[in-house]
């Protein structure tokens, strides 16, 4: 990995936290060293290094994308899963396409904007247990079937019993 201008050469610049960061941003669909090296060095502007973890990288880089996904996404996507849907959205929308600078500029493009969030999933409901009804064994299904057929030769008998 060579070092980029755009990033100090920090704790956060050692591979194993550059890796982490990389391996977030390769998510959302970004795989040129130059944005990816954009990229880190966006999220941790103005973050010192002392007690840093890449944990702690790849922390700040989530609350980036949360913060800037919400900008973009608007109140009615806000709430749990923001980050996953978002993303999903911003794959689908080939985001990475258009470079960093979607992501560091202020302002984003309105037809982007309007792509992500018809592109954003539909959250599945949350699963429930419930009980399965009793199930009847039937060892010989021929007499049933001859049984049924049976009580419906007969007036008012329902076939069903």
């Amino acid at each position: 990995m060579s070092p980029c201008a755009s990033v100090p050469t920090t704790a956060w610049a050692r591979p194993a936290p550059r890796a982490m960061l990389d391996a977030f941003f390769r998510g959302f669909g970004f795989t040129s060293e130059a944005d990816l090296s954009a990229l880190a060095a966006w999220v941790l502007e103005g973050h010192g290094t002392h007690g840093n973890t890449p944990q702690m990288g790849v922390a700040l880089a989530r609350a980036r994308m949360e913060a800037w996904l919400s900008g973009v996404l608007g109140v009615e996507h806000a709430g749990p899963g923001l980050l996953a849907r978002g993303r999903a959205a911003f794959v689908l929308c080939d985001g990475a396409s258009r470079g960093t600078k979607l992501l560091t500029r202020p302002s984003v493009p309105e037809d982007f904007v309007r792509a992500v969030r018809l592109a954003v999933p539909v959250p599945a409901p949350a699963q429930l247990s419930s009980v399965m009804p009793e199930q009847r064994l039937s060892l010989w299904p021929f007499g049933g079937l001859l049984r049924r057929m049976w009580r419906g030769a007969s007036p008012g008998v329902p076939i069903s019993r």
